[in-house]
């Protein structure tokens, strides 16, 4: 156990989280039938040049330019972010373009989004077919294919806020919007409440504002906005909140050193400091605050009113070779836009690393092995792509769980990631790592080559970044208390 295991932190989820706020409020894409208003007919919206500042606890973290340009034919979108996140005592520079043409119905016509991060890159485009989003995903530039059905052709208005603002909606009332999240590319469902007004200060003027606050995942992020439709200010999770500034204020820079560490802001406290955690066999916790839509029963975890017990597994004998997997468990072994297992460079790379002879026991070893040792443990702020990581050969918890799943899964074992929280020096970080199939789940964790791992590790979701968002919901909010340790 040395130092570097600092390195645990979710940091892509972290920034994903942002960003998937900042979504809500660019409402990138929305339903029309759930929240505009039939009366209203077709909106034809202004042209709109906004510039916001970025706060962590009222500290400057960077700016947002939004730009919206209707012409005769079309309309086109452009959203700019840059931030400066620290990480586990990193600090990094984050830039987000958003672009794209609307029809003059304000149906979505197409997208391009990138997302830069220093080395780690992950862009996104997209068109509206029909009944589908095709999608183009990569590093260096769009090459993977995908597609996500659509219930309806997506929209967009300005800004979840804005279009609820429009929809005259009724004080203390809500409705429901879907929006489209590239960052994980996946669809999720978003609540928005008109709250009660609230009379706000912003440019040095005192306005009455109209307040909106959308719950998505169980994360609260509420909007004000002015008699025009303009949003003013916004608030979210972990201090991060926007407003309204003029564009020289936006561009002023960012006092360094004034950045809190996301790593910490998000951790939970520990009640007791706990040594030698690898050579623990069970632990019991008490769980509060963690909501719905978290998978923390089944497996080595039992959750039974409040108390969660987490056993450390054994693993099966070596000279176990069975890989007649059973049904819902080979589908773990196929490809997904950002684990790219049938890839040629991923199907060498793991023939490299394991042999046919090898027991699936064996070849997991190894490859947990490969990637621990391969692998520099660096903070990163990126979309994890297995293909980007196997090039790049550095990254924090995510980029190792996602090219150990890759590698996994070209080698024949079924493999997903896991997400959820980790016991380091007297706190649990938000953190990353993979389960294997061998006979039955198996957790591994690439980022302290421990096969299996220690039960510090609480699991929380399983699945990729679409189902990581349900942590939005308890970043900041759950608790814990270890109750019984079991050597």
């Amino acid at each position: 156990m040395k130092t570097f295991k600092l390195n645990m932190l979710l940091g892509i989820l972290i920034g994903i989280v942002f960003f998937t706020l900042l979504l809500i409020r660019l409402d990138f894409f929305k339903n029309k039938s759930e929240v505009d208003s039939p009366s209203q007919g077709v909106y034809s919206p202004k042209s709109q040049d906004i510039w916001m500042n970025i706060y962590q606890d009222n500290k400057k973290i960077g700016f947002i330019h939004r730009t919206l340009n209707n012409n005769a034919d079309n309309i086109q979108f452009n959203e700019v972010v840059y931030m400066q996140i620290n990480t586990m005592g990193v600090v990094q520079d984050i830039h987000i373009s958003t672009e794209g043409h609307l029809n003059p119905d304000m149906t979505l016509s197409s997208f391009r989004f990138n997302l830069n991060s220093g080395i780690f890159r992950f862009f996104a485009q997209g068109q509206v077919t029909g009944n589908k989003l095709l999608l183009l995903t990569g590093s260096d530039g769009p090459s993977q294919k995908s597609e996500i059905p659509l219930r309806n052709i997506p929209r967009i208005s300005g800004n979840i806020y804005d279009a609820a603002f429009r929809a005259n909606m009724e004080t203390n009332t809500s409705t429901n919007v879907d929006i489209f999240d590239p960052s994980s590319l996946s669809i999720r469902e978003v609540r928005v409440t008109r709250k009660e007004d609230e009379v706000i200060r912003v440019l040095g003027g005192r306005i009455l504002t109209k307040k909106f606050c959308a719950d998505f995942m169980g994360a609260e992020n509420c909007a004000w906005i002015d008699s025009n439709g303009e949003v003013l200010r916004e608030s979210g999770i972990l201090g991060l909140s926007m407003e309204k500034v003029t564009r020289q204020q936006a561009m002023e820079g960012i006092a360094e050193g004034t950045s809190i560490d996301f790593t910490r802001a998000a951790s939970i406290v520990s009640n007791v400091k706990m040594n030698n955690v690898d050579q623990i066999k069970r632990i019991k916790y008490r769980i509060s605050g963690a909501g719905e839509n978290l998978f923390l029963e089944g497996g080595r975890q039992v959750f039974q009113d409040g108390i969660l017990t987490v056993n450390k597994e054994t693993l099966p004998a070596p000279a176990v070779s069975n890989t007649n997997w059973p049904e819902g468990v080979s589908r773990f072994l196929k490809p997904e836009p950002l684990i790219q297992s049938d890839d040629p460079q991923m199907i060498k790379q793991a023939g490299n690393i394991v042999s046919e002879t090898d027991t699936p026991v064996q070849k997991a070893r190894k490859i947990i092995g490969w990637v621990y040792h391969h692998l520099e443990k660096k903070p990163a702020m990126s979309v994890p792509s297995a293909l980007e990581v196997l090039k790049n050969k550095t990254g924090d918890c995510n980029e190792h769980a996602v090219l150990a799943v890759a590698l996994l899964r070209a080698s024949g074992i079924p493999a997903q990631i896991e997400a959820g929280l980790v016991y380091l020096n007297g706190r649990f970080y938000y953190h990353a790592w993979c389960v294997l199939y061998l006979g039955e789940w198996i957790t591994a964790d690439a980022v302290f080559n421990q096969f299996p791992a220690d039960v510090s590790h609480i699991r929380l979701v399983r699945g990729g970044s679409s189902d990581q968002l349900n942590l939005l919901g308890v970043m900041g909010k759950m608790k814990l208390e270890v109750l019984e340790q079991t050597i």
